[in-house]
C-alpha cells in the first residue's frame, strides 16, 4: 500500500467501505475506474487502490470493532482511536455532507456510458460556476459531482458575453484581476455604474447606481446583492 501515493495525483480519497466486493465491482464496472493495488488479493480485497485519469480512491473494508486491536499490533493508543472510528462507522451513514469531484474529459459521453450499465443518475447540468456536472453516490452512500469544465457564454459577475473565454472561466477581464479572481463589489459596481449605465445608456449618476444594482442582484456572482 506504500506505493500508493507515490504519485500526486490531482484528487486522491480514501474510504471506509461496509462491502468492499460490492464497492470495487461499483467503481471498476460502472464508473469505469482501474484497479491498480490491491491487499491481500483482487479476489479477497481489505484494501484497494483504484484510478481514474489520474483521480485515485482508495476503498478500505470496514472491521467489526472487537477486531480492531488484532490489526494496531499492539499499539493502545491507535487502537482505541481505530475502534471508536469503527463503531461511528457501523451506526451511521458514511460521507453525510462530503462530496469529491472527478473530473472526466466529456460529461455528457461519461453520462451516457455509466447510464448505459444501469446507473441511475440525474441528467448532465451545467453550473454558472464553469463546469457540467453530474451527481452521484457510491453504495455506501459516498457522494461524488464528476464534471468537465465548459466555455461560459455570459460573465456570471456583470453579465458580458464571455466571446473569448476559456473552459471553465466565470468572469470577464473588467470583474477580474490579472489572477482571475472577482474583484470586490464595490469595483464591480462601480465600473457598471460608470462604464455601462452613465457611459453608454447616458444615464444620471443616481438612476445610473441604482440600475446597476438591480443588474447586479440578478448576476450569479452577486445574486440578491442590493
Amino acid at each position: 500500500m506504500s506505493n500508493a501515493m507515490s504519485n500526486q495525483y490531482p484528487i486522491a480519497v480514501s474510504l471506509t467501505t461496509k462491502d468492499i466486493k460490492k464497492s470495487l465491482a461499483f467503481y471498476r464496472d460502472t464508473l469505469g475506474f482501474e484497479l491498480k493495488e490491491s491487499w491481500p488479493d483482487p479476489q479477497n480485497p481489505l484494501w484497494a487502490s483504484l484510478l481514474l485519469d489520474r483521480q485515485s480512491v482508495m476503498i478500505g473494508a470496514l472491521m467489526p470493532p472487537d477486531q480492531v486491536d488484532k490489526m494496531c499490533r499492539g499499539d493502545a493508543e491507535a487502537g482505541k482511536f481505530m475502534k471508536t472510528l469503527a463503531e461511528r462507522l457501523e451506526t451511521n451513514r458514511p460521507g453525510v455532507g462530503i462530496y469529491t469531484y472527478i473530473q472526466v474529459p466529456d460529461i455528457d459521453a461519461y453520462h451516457k456510458k455509466i447510464t448505459a450499465k444501469g446507473l441511475k443518475v440525474p441528467a448532465p447540468k451545467t453550473q454558472f460556476y464553469g463546469i457540467r456536472e453530474v451527481c452521484l453516490e457510491d453504495p455506501d452512500g459516498y457522494g461524488y459531482i464528476f464534471y468537465t469544465q465548459v466555455k461560459l457564454e455570459s460573465c456570471s459577475s456583470c453579465g458580458m458575453p464571455l466571446t473569448e473565454a476559456k473552459p471553465g472561466q466565470m468572469y470577464c477581464g473588467y470583474c477580474a484581476d490579472d489572477a482571475g479572481k472577482l474583484k470586490p463589489y464595490e469595483v464591480v459596481l462601480e465600473g457598471t455604474v460608470k462604464g455601462y449605465f452613465m457611459g453608454m445608456q447616458n444615464m444620471a449618476r443616481p438612476d445610473a447606481e441604482k440600475a446597476a444594482r438591480e443588474h447586479l442582484s440578478r448576476m450569479p456572482a452577486w445574486a440578491g446583492r442590493k
